[in-house]
């Protein structure tokens, strides 16, 4: 594994950067891009920000400028011109979409940050800490690394990846580390309701009725230990909402009395759906993604599988049950 000096030299050494992150970007994948582009301007450099789809309503508040934008082939030159690729947040290589092979064939140098258990993502220089509780949190030590005090905008990047992968300082690594970073990211001005209000308060009353419909039909299995939910294609067509908008509908479950996974069933197509898996107990959802094709941490993952919904639903609960026996 390649150290912060390495990545420090890189950037010292070039002009113009590419940065890029995953599929269905969250909070950590813009909120780290948003605080990387600050760093680079900071340090006198030109970068581009490359997302394969475009960003998720919910968090264009970070990017307001078009530092971030939706891959479209006009933007190849982007990657052509740049000294380098920074790929942040991702742990395999498909999860770049289309990015992958136009980054691949490049031959442009690639810096790989990351905070996901077994990366594989193909680059010359990785940094990969899976203590870390997001690579939000790791870009922050970067900026330390590179002698350059967070700004504000950054910090409220850095804030929002922190936020929504910790699922509000609960999981996926939330050590003293994390709480000291977020009062540090206070004292530069975040404001902590605005933060919460910007991720959390911009449900429409739609997208609310397709929870309801959707956890009317709540399910259990193994004793309760399970708790899964399923939203069908009909019903996000029905009101209007985009699929994604669903991801999070994962904290609903979260206050079943001894729950200890919940599942979200996202029925994008006929067949398409895409799963959702957090963990409350000492099951390794990651470990079960992973062999399903996807990827995360061991309280966090996913997983696209591309069979109907009737299929897959007793695949991953009958994947969950033999991984506990």
């Amino acid at each position: 594994m390649h150290t912060w000096r390495e990545v420090r030299s890189v950037i010292a050494h070039g002009r113009i950067f590419a940065v890029v992150s995953h599929v269905y970007p969250d909070g950590d994948a813009i909120g780290s891009m948003v605080a990387l582009l600050r760093l680079l301007s900071r340090m006198g450099k030109a970068a581009q920000g490359i997302l394969p789809c475009p960003i998720p309503s919910v968090y264009r508040f970070l990017a307001p400028s078009g530092d971030i934008r939706a891959y479209r082939p006009g933007l190849r030159n982007v990657i052509a011109g740049a000294d380098a690729v920074f790929i942040l947040d991702s742990s395999t290589d498909d999860r770049l979409g289309a990015l992958f092979d136009l980054i691949n064939s490049s031959g442009k140098k690639r810096i790989c940050i990351d905070h996901h258990p077994g990366n594989s993502v193909h680059a010359e220089i990785k940094v990969v800490d899976t203590k870390a509780c997001s690579t939000s949190q790791m870009i922050y030590e970067l900026y330390g690394v590179c002698g350059k005090p967070v700004d504000l905008p950054a910090a409220l990047a850095i804030s929002t990846g922190i936020h929504t992968d910790t699922v509000s300082f609960n999981f996926l690594g939330t050590t003293a580390r994390t709480h000291e970073i977020a009062a540090d990211l206070l004292r530069r001005g975040v404001d902590a309701k605005q933060t919460w209000l910007h991720i959390y308060g911009n449900d429409s009353p739609r997208l609310l009725q397709l929870a309801g419909r959707t956890l009317s039909v709540l399910c259990t299995a193994d004793g309760g230990r399970i708790a899964w939910i399923a939203v069908r294609e009909r019903d996000w067509k029905a009101l209007g909402i985009h699929p994604r908008d669903t991801e999070s509908f994962t904290r609903y479950p979260l206050t079943i009395r001894d729950v200890g996974v919940i599942i979200l069933f996202c029925e994008e197509g006929k067949r398409r759906v895409r799963v959702s898996l957090r963990a409350l107990d000492r099951t390794d959802v990651g470990a079960i993604a992973r062999a399903l094709g996807g990827g995360g941490h061991s309280t966090s993952a996913g997983v696209t599988l591309h069979e109907p919904l009737s299929r897959v639903i007793p695949r991953v609960i009958k994947a969950l049950r033999r991984r506990n026996r």
